[in-house]
């Protein structure tokens, strides 16, 4: 399955987990009037290749912030890899 969504967070956006029945986590991210969820398929390994997932996405998650909150501080140094391209 292929799909492309391209999302502006708004005030409200949020993420979280959910598990309305036990053993079933879902992963929620709100976005306008927008929902996406991650959920575990029923193949065997399912619960491996989603923590892989999320923890991938975890990693990704954190590197956006660090760098969306250096663009939201112009005032202050950039450090890591985008260093150099805006000091």
């Amino acid at each position: 399955m292929a799909f492309y969504v391209l999302a502006y967070p708004e005030e409200q956006a949020s993420a979280s987990l959910v598990e309305p029945t036990a053993g079933q986590p879902s992963l929620i991210a709100e976005i306008g009037d927008s929902q996406i969820a991650v959920q575990l398929s029923n193949h065997p390994g399912a619960a491996r290749l989603a923590a892989k997932f999320a923890w991938d996405l975890a990693k990704a998650a954190t590197e956006f912030a660090t760098r969306c909150q250096q663009l939201a501080s112009p005032y202050a140094p950039a450090q890591g890899k985008h260093a150099e391209l805006i000091n």
